[in-house]
C-alpha cells in the first residue's frame, strides 16, 4: 500500500491525471447524481468534483428547508461530522512542521498530565497514535455517540484513564472519538493551554492554520449555526413512515476536534483540492509541508472492506484521520465519512489521478443517510476507472430495502398506552427527560427529541430522531426504580417523577 501512495506523490500533478477527465465533461455524471437524489426523496445536498488546478463540477442539490424551501447553494454550510478528523490531524501537522511536536513522540512527554487506562498505555502511546484508532483503547457506544456536549474539555480528557482496553496496541482498529479528541487537543496542552481554555483555543488554531490557510473561508467549529451565518441547512431524517422529518442540531461540545466543522461546498473543495496540490492551498499558501500532509494518509491498521460494496478493494486501513483503500489496479482512494444527528458527509481523493471528491448530505446517518454518497462515490469509480461496477444500482437496491424496513416497523408499531407510562415519566440518569405530548410519548436528551411507539412484544421503539428504529426497554430496578435502556447504547434510572 505504500507503494501506490508513493507512486501518487512522485510528481505533481501526476501524469495519469487526465485520464480522469477524458471522457469529457461531468453533465452525465451530475445528471445521474441528480436522478438519484430525487430518487432517494432527499432535502438538500451539494456534490463537487475537483482537480488540483480547478473545480470539475459544483452541483448544490435541493433546498436548505422545506420550511422556506431556498434553493441550497455551494456556500450553505453543512455540520460535516467526521471529516473534522483529517483537518484535526492536519492542524497537529503543522506543529510537527515546527518541531515543536514530533509523530513518534511520547504523548506524556508532550503532556505530562496525559494518562491512559494503563501504566503501559501512559508511557508507550505516541502523538500519532492518539489519531490512528489502533490503540486498543475502545469508548462506550453512549459516551461520543450520545453524550458529545456533556463533558467539558477537561472532564473529556480525564475520562481516558477510565476507558476500557480491548486489545494490545496496533492490532485492531476500534473507532475512538474521545481518545482522537485528546490528540487534537496536544498541541494546545503542549503549548501550555490550560484545559479550562481548550475549547476555545482549538476553535482559533483550526480557524488560524487549517481553514484559513486552506481556503475553507466560511468554515468554523459549531454545533448550531443559528445565529452565526445566514447560509446554513437544516438537518433531516426518516421517521418510520419514510418522511423526512427535520431534526434538533446535535451537540459536539469538546468533541470537536473528531467533528465539529460546519462548512460549505466550496469550502470542502477547496480543502480537498489543498489535499491534491500537497498542502498548497488554491491561494497559494503552504499550509502543511508534503512529507507531514503524507504521513496522515499513510494507512497503518487494516480497516474492514465490504466485498458486496467495495468489490475491487484490495486492502484498506486507517491513517491519521483518513482511511486507504487500494484498489485491484493500483489507485488509491484516501477518504473519511461523517455523521451527525441530520448530516452525512464523505471527502476522498484518487492522487494518482489527481481527482477529489465532495458529498454533503443534509440527511441523518441513521439509516439511510449514507446510501447517497455511497452511490456518488462509487458512480464516479465506475464510471471513470471501471472500479465496483453494478455496486451504484445495489446501494440503490439496498436504500430501498432500509426505507421499506422503516415503513415495515411503522407498521407494527402503535402509540404508547398512556397508563401503562405515565408511572416511567420523568427525570433520568444522564440527563435523559421521559414526558407524554398528547398521544405521544417522547424520549428527550439535550435538543433531541426521539418520539416512542409500542412494538407487539412490548419493547418500544423510536419512531423517528437521530437513532430512529432503536430499541427502547422501560423497566425496573430491584427496588422498584424506574428505568430506561436505549438498547445497545446504555441503561438509566429514574431520578424525579413527573407528577
Amino acid at each position: 500500500m505504500a507503494g501506490g501512495l508513493s507512486a501518487g506523490l512522485s510528481a505533481w500533478p501526476p501524469t495519469a491525471a487526465r485520464a480522469a477527465d477524458s471522457g469529457g465533461g461531468w453533465a452525465s455524471f451530475a445528471d445521474r447524481v441528480r436522478a438519484e437524489f430525487t430518487a432517494m426523496g432527499l432535502v438538500g445536498a451539494a456534490v463537487a468534483v475537483v482537480s488540483s488546478d480547478r473545480v470539475l463540477l459544483t452541483l448544490p442539490l435541493g433546498v436548505r428547508d422545506l420550511g422556506t424551501c431556498v434553493p441550497v447553494s455551494p456556500s450553505a454550510r453543512f455540520l460535516v461530522a467526521s471529516t473534522t478528523k483529517s483537518m484535526t490531524s492536519l492542524l497537529v501537522a503543522t506543529y510537527v512542521d515546527q518541531h515543536r511536536l514530533a509523530w513518534d513522540q511520547p504523548v506524556a512527554d508532550a503532556w505530562p498530565g496525559f494518562r491512559a487506562p494503563t501504566d503501559e498505555l501512559t508511557h508507550t502511546l505516541r502523538v500519532r497514535d492518539l489519531l490512528g484508532m489502533a490503540t486498543g483503547i475502545d469508548e462506550p457506544p453512549a459516551l461520543s455517540g450520545l453524550h458529545e456536549g456533556d463533558p467539558t474539555a477537561p472532564q473529556l480528557l480525564q475520562s481516558l484513564v477510565n476507558l476500557p482496553v480491548k486489545a494490545p496496541p496496533d492490532t485492531t482498529f476500534i473507532y475512538n472519538n474521545t481518545v482522537y479528541s485528546a490528540g487534537g487537543y496536544l498541541p494546545l496542552l503542549h503549548s501550555g493551554v490550560s484545559d479550562d481554555d481548550l475549547t476555545g483555543r482549538f476553535a482559533n488554531e483550526m480557524r488560524r492554520r487549517v481553514y484559513g490557510p486552506s481556503g475553507m473561508t466560511g468554515a468554523r467549529i459549531a454545533d448550531d449555526p443559528r445565529g452565526l451565518v445566514v447560509d446554513f441547512m437544516r438537518g433531516y431524517g426518516p421517521d418510520l413512515t419514510g418522511a423526512n422529518r427535520t431534526l434538533a442540531y446535535g451537540p459536539v461540545g469538546s468533541y470537536a476536534p473528531a467533528g465539529g466543522t460546519l462548512a460549505s461546498l466550496d469550502d470542502m473543495a477547496a480543502y480537498v483540492r489543498m489535499q491534491l496540490r500537497r498542502g498548497v492551498s488554491v491561494n497559494g499558501h503552504r499550509v502543511v509541508s508534503a512529507r507531514n500532509l503524507a504521513e496522515c494518509w499513510k494507512p497503518h491498521i487494516p480497516v474492514p472492506v465490504s466485498p458486496e460494496l467495495d468489490p475491487d478493494a484490495t486492502s484498506s486501513g486507517y491513517a491519521m484521520g483518513w482511511i486507504h483503500n487500494r484498489y485491484r489496479d493500483g489507485t488509491s482512494l484516501i477518504w473519511h465519512n461523517g455523521g451527525i444527528d441530520g448530516f452525512t458527509s464523505f471527502i476522498g481523493f484518487l492522487p494518482q489521478h489527481d481527482l477529489g471528491l465532495v458529498v454533503l448530505n443534509a440527511m441523518n446517518p441513521a439509516p439511510t443517510g449514507p446510501f447517497f454518497y455511497l452511490y456518488v462515490l462509487n458512480l464516479l469509480l465506475s464510471e471513470r476507472f471501471g472500479l465496483n461496477r453494478g455496486v451504484p444500482a445495489k446501494i440503490h437496491a439496498q436504500y430501498l430495502a432500509a426505507l421499506e424496513g422503516l415503513r415495515l416497523l411503522g407498521r407494527q408499531t402503535r402509540p404508547a398506552d398512556p397508563a401503562a407510562t405515565a408511572p416511567y415519566l420523568g427525570f433520568y440518569e444522564a440527563g435523559y427527560r421521559l414526558t407524554r405530548d398528547g398521544h405521544h410519548l417522547n424520549l428527550h436528551l439535550g435538543p433531541r427529541t426521539m418520539p416512542l411507539g409500542l412494538l407487539p412484544d412490548g419493547t418500544y421503539v423510536m419512531t423517528g430522531g437521530l437513532l430512529v428504529e432503536n430499541k427502547v426497554r422501560l423497566t425496573r430496578d430491584p427496588d422498584g426504580t424506574p428505568r430506561i435502556e436505549v438498547v445497545g447504547f446504555e441503561t438509566v434510572r429514574r431520578t424525579v417523577g413527573l407528577s
